[in-house]
C-alpha cells in the first residue's frame, strides 16, 4: 500500500493521538512473552451511499503491546471474506480475501498501525452488513484481535446552531430549543443528546432521562455536561426537536459563557432513570441543511470581575538576592475564562530599580513593549516581565502567586517596581470596572540605602533588549499601589488553581522568538 503513504502518513498520525485505552485479553497469552493488542480506531463504520470513491471509509488499526519486551516479527492481517462481494477496497486483495501487511517487531507501548479503504459497490441494498476481521501473529508472543462491524449507509445527526448572546444579566433565565436532524440515509434507532455548560450556567430543570456530571472538557474549566437518552427512531431525512427548550440559569459568576450540544446514535445500553420529568423527541419536519455536528453558542453575560495585582516587600543589603511574591487575583463575582480570545489576564511585573531579576518564575518570560507580548524568554536583569498563569482561567477567589529572585546592587537605595494587572497583550481588562487595585507596589528595602521618591505616576519601564542588564540603580519612576491596593508579603502564597489544563492557545513562543500575533481586542 505504499502508493497511498500520504494519506496513510495521516491518518496514522490522528489514530496515534486517539488510542489510550486497551482491549481486554481475548486469547491465549504466549508463555512468557508480548501481548500486543489491535486496536481500532472505529468498530462501527458506515459506507456512504453512493460511495464516495476519492475519500473511502478506513479501517483504521494500531497496536499496543503491553509486554513484557518487545514483540518480534508481529504480522496483521485483515480478513475481508465477509464483505468481500459488496465492497471495493483501495489496495489489491488476496484471492483469499485477507490482505496482511509486512512483518515487524513492536515495542512495548502505543504503535501505529495502518489503514484499508472501503467503499459500497453501487448497487447495493442499504442496511447490508458484515464484518471485517483483524488478526496477527508473533514469533514470540500472542496478538489479539479485533473486529470492525461494517454497514452500507451512514447515520448522519446534525444539531441546530444557536446564535451567540449577549447582555443576560446574573439571575435570568435563557430558554434554548434544541433540534436533532439526521441527514445520513440509514434511521438511527435512538439518540443520545450531550449538552455542556461553563461555570456561570446551570441547568434549570434536570430530567429523568439525562444523567448529569462535572467535567473538564477543554481549556476553559469545569463543565456540567448533560447526557440525555431518547429511544426515538431518527429517520433519515427528518428532524426532531425537544418537546421543551433547555433551560439555562444565569448565575452570579457568569461572565465568559458557552452551552454546546451534539447528537449521537444510540449505541445499546439501558436508559438512564432519574428524578424530574422525561425529555421528549418530537418530530419537527424536514432534516435542516444548515446543522453541524457540535454546536457551541457563547453567552456574554452583563457581569464584571475585578482582577486584583498583590505587591510585595522585602529586604536585604547590596549583594544579597532576595524573594519577591507577587500575585494575580480574581474578587469576582464573576469567574474569568475566556472562550474566544487568547488574550488571557497576566501580571506585568516592573523590576524595582536597583535590583536585577534573577530568578524569574517558569510561567513568565521577559516583556517585549514594542511586540506588545511575552519573549517567551526567562533571561535575568530585563526591566519587565509578564506573567501568564497556567491555567488561564480564574474562579472568583483564586490567586496565583509568582516568586522573583532580585539581587540588589552595589549603592542601591530602598526602591520600588510594580505590578500591574492586565492582559497577555497588554490590554485592559475591559469586564474589570474596579481599576483602583490594578497596580500593587513591589518594594525592596536596602539597609543602609538612602529612600528613593516614587513618581506620581505610574509608567512602564523602557523595554531592554533581553540579555541586557536590566535596572541600573536611578532614581526611581514607578509609582505604587493606586486607589485600594495594597502590599502584600514577601512569601504570600495564593488559592490552588481548581483544575489543571493547558491553556487553550498560546500566548508566547520560546526559544527567542517573539510572538507577533495581535492580541484580539476583546478584553
Amino acid at each position: 500500500m505504499t502508493h497511498r503513504r500520504h494519506r496513510l502518513g495521516a491518518a496514522l498520525a490522528v489514530f496515534a493521538a486517539a488510542v489510550a485505552a486497551w482491549l481486554p485479553v481475548t486469547s491465549a497469552q504466549a508463555a512468557d512473552g508480548p501481548v500486543v493488542h489491535i486496536q481500532l480506531q472505529d468498530d462501527d463504520l458506515g459506507l456512504p451511499v453512493p460511495p464516495t470513491t476519492d475519500d473511502p471509509t478506513m479501517v483504521n488499526w494500531g497496536l499496543r503491546n503491553d509486554g513484557p519486551g518487545t514483540a518480534k516479527d508481529v504480522t496483521i492481517s485483515a480478513d475481508l471474506s465477509n464483505v468481500i462481494d459488496w465492497v471495493t477496497t483501495d489496495a489489491p486483495v488476496p484471492a483469499d480475501h485477507v490482505y496482511t501487511w509486512p512483518a515487524r517487531d513492536v515495542p512495548e507501548g502505543d504503535a501505529a498501525g495502518s489503514i484499508i479503504g472501503l467503499s459500497a459497490k453501487p448497487g447495493t441494498p442499504l442496511g447490508t452488513t458484515g464484518t471485517v476481521t483483524l488478526s496477527g501473529t508473533s514469533a514470540n508472543g500472542t496478538v489479539v484481535s479485533a473486529t470492525a462491524k461494517v454497514t452500507v449507509g451512514t447515520t448522519d445527526l446534525k444539531v441546530n446552531r444557536l446564535a451567540a448572546r449577549e447582555g443576560d444579566k446574573p439571575g435570568s433565565t435563557i430558554d434554548t430549543p434544541v433540534t436533532i436532524s439526521n441527514v445520513g440515509t440509514l434511521p438511527a434507532h435512538g439518540v443520545r443528546l450531550r449538552m455542556r455548560t461553563t461555570v456561570g450556567l446551570a441547568y434549570a430543570e434536570h430530567y429523568s432521562n439525562c444523567v448529569y456530571s462535572k467535567e473538564r472538557a477543554d481549556a476553559y474549566g469545569l463543565t456540567e455536561q448533560a447526557l440525555c437518552t431518547f429511544d426515538t427512531v431518527v429517520e433519515p431525512g427528518k428532524s426532531y426537536r425537544l418537546d421543551r427548550p433547555v433551560g439555562l440559569d444565569v448565575t452570579d459568576q457568569a461572565l465568559f459563557e458557552y452551552f454546546s450540544h451534539e447528537a449521537l446514535p444510540l449505541s445499546g445500553g439501558t436508559p438512564p432513570s432519574g428524578t424530574g420529568p422525561a425529555l421528549s423527541l418530537v418530530a419537527a419536519g424536514a432534516a435542516a441543511t444548515d446543522g453541524t455536528s457540535i454546536d457551541r453558542q457563547h453567552i456574554d453575560a452583563d457581569n464584571t470581575a475585578d482582577m486584583v495585582a498583590g505587591g510585595a516587600t522585602a529586604e536585604g543589603e547590596p549583594g544579597d538576592l532576595v524573594h519577591v511574591t507577587v500575585s494575580l487575583s480574581n474578587e469576582g463575582p464573576g469567574w474569568v475564562g475566556y472562550n474566544a480570545s487568547d488574550d488571557q489576564p497576566a501580571l506585568l511585573v516592573t523590576v524595582p530599580t536597583g535590583t536585577r531579576a534573577e530568578e524569574i518564575p517558569g510561567s513568565c518570560s521577559v516583556w517585549n513593549k514594542e511586540a506588545q507580548a511575552g519573549t517567551g524568554e526567562q533571561t535575568p536583569g530585563a526591566p519587565q516581565y509578564i506573567c501568564n498563569p497556567r491555567p488561564s482561567e480564574f474562579a472568583v477567589g483564586d490567586t496565583r502567586p509568582f516568586e522573583f529572585g532580585l539581587r540588589i546592587r552595589a549603592n542601591a537605595a530602598t526602591t520600588t517596581g510594580e505590578a500591574r494587572a492586565t492582559t497577555a497583550y497588554g490590554n485592559t481588562m475591559t469586564f474589570d470596572h474596579t481599576h483602583g487595585n490594578d497596580t500593587a507596589a513591589v518594594t525592596v528595602a536596602v539597609k543602609g540605602g538612602a529612600t528613593a521618591t516614587p513618581s506620581t505616576s505610574a509608567s512602564p519601564s523602557a523595554t531592554a533588549a533581553a540579555g541586557t542588564d536590566g535596572n541600573n540603580p536611578r532614581t526611581q519612576t514607578v509609582s505604587g499601589t493606586g486607589g485600594s491596593g495594597s502590599l502584600a508579603s514577601t512569601g504570600s502564597s495564593g488559592t490552588v488553581p481548581v483544575a489543571a489544563a493547558c491553556g487553550a492557545a498560546a500566548l508566547v513562543l520560546g526559544g527567542g522568538v517573539l510572538l507577533l500575533v495581535r492580541r484580539r481586542n476583546r478584553a
